[in-house]
């Protein structure tokens, strides 16, 4: 018997028209495949297998049938559907490395990456500046088809939302993107398959930018941080629906929570901020703000990102020291507003 050669673990992703309709585009990805289908690079030192892709559990929902009479021999569950749970993919934040004249909507990532803001209840849109391109959060949840390749196997997974999506900056390193998607049904599934060949683009040509010099404020003031993450948490709820192909069960979001957690160094300036922020009784109106990477102007090559969090308001904070420094732990502070799809924003510049 000869060992199935593991071969890799890869990904794309595109949206659904709706609940309930594959897309048949990524469904019937194979070959030699670019950005453009839908493909996302991982971080090699993230998920299974040196991808960035954490695999999933593959698992049944069963219905027992009645043990063998007079005795205690278990018979044959009844099969009633495939659940999947698990699956993410960690991911550099950075730009499209883009370097012609700049041009409206120029700084928009590739297409998977694009597909998965939606999916984690992002809308994107036309940004502040030539090339910028932002995304907010949106109102309505946008279902998305991922096709999943391991070794020779393939798997369409249908109705995929993320669950929450996690963006953590590591200064002097990478901010790295975990997107943890909750997965609808499978749609189907193949062995015998050839793996696909990958044209990457930039996606491995271009370095993301590194978490230094970003111009960090948080609570009115410019200060630096030990750590930071910023945690896009969906709700999504299950429930039966009769009309629903394979499964019967429909999912569906029914709230989104945008927090920070982290380490901040108190600035001598007014070491209270994060305390006075804590007990005000009137609504927030302080801002938390980083700039990743330079933007781009008119030369230079697309590869930043101005992320802004709106309104912080803070659940609880712990004082502590680095070094010979006071620093502030966040944790839970979420972004607020009194307008839709305000609170939160990621700028590709």
């Amino acid at each position: 018997m000869a060992d199935e050669t593991f071969e890799g673990v890869a990904l794309a992703i595109g949206d659904q028209s709706a609940f309930g309709t594959v897309n048949s585009t990524i469904a019937g990805l194979s070959g030699a495949l670019v950005v453009a289908d839908g493909i996302i690079l991982g971080d090699k030192n993230s998920g299974d297998g040196e991808t960035g892709i954490t695999l999933p559990n593959h698992s049944v929902i069963v219905r027992e049938a009645a043990q063998v009479a007079s005795s205690f021999t278990q018979q044959a569950d009844e099969f009633i559907r495939e659940v999947v749970e698990g699956l993410a993919i960690t991911f550099p934040l950075k730009g499209n490395g883009a370097s012609s004249t700049p041009a409206a909507d120029e700084a928009k990532p590739d297409a998977g990456i694009d597909d998965l803001w939606g999916t984690a209840g992002l809308v994107g849109a036309t940004g502040a500046a030539t090339p910028d391109y932002i995304y907010t959060p949106r109102a309505t949840a946008e279902y998305s088809t991922i096709k999943l390749w391991v070794a020779d196997l393939s798997f369409v997974l249908m109705d995929c939302l993320v669950d929450s999506a996690v963006i953590a900056f590591a200064p002097g390193g990478n901010a790295l993107i975990t997107a943890n998607l909750k997965v609808g049904s499978v749609n189907t599934f193949a062995d015998g398959v050839t793996f696909p060949t990958f044209t990457w683009g930039t996606q491995s040509s271009l370095a993301a930018p590194t978490v230094e010099n970003v111009a960090f404020t948080a609570f009115g003031q410019v200060r630096g941080f030990e750590d930071l993450t910023i945690t896009i948490a969906n709700a999504i709820e299950e429930f039966g629906d009769s009309n629903v192909a394979t499964t019967g069960i429909r999912q569906s979001q029914k709230d989104r929570v945008i927090t920070v957690d982290g380490r901040i160094y108190l600035n001598a300036s007014d070491s209270a901020a994060e305390h006075d922020a804590l007990v005000d009784t009137s609504a927030p109106t302080v801002d938390l703000s980083l700039q990743l990477g330079v933007a781009r102007t008119t030369t230079g090559t697309i590869n930043a990102a101005l992320v802004t969090v709106n309104n912080l308001q803070p659940k609880g904070i712990k004082y502590n020291r680095t070094g010979a420094a006071a620093v502030v732990e966040l944790s839970g502070a979420k972004a607020t507003s009194t307008t839709a799809g305000t609170e939160f924003s990621i700028e590709y510049n």
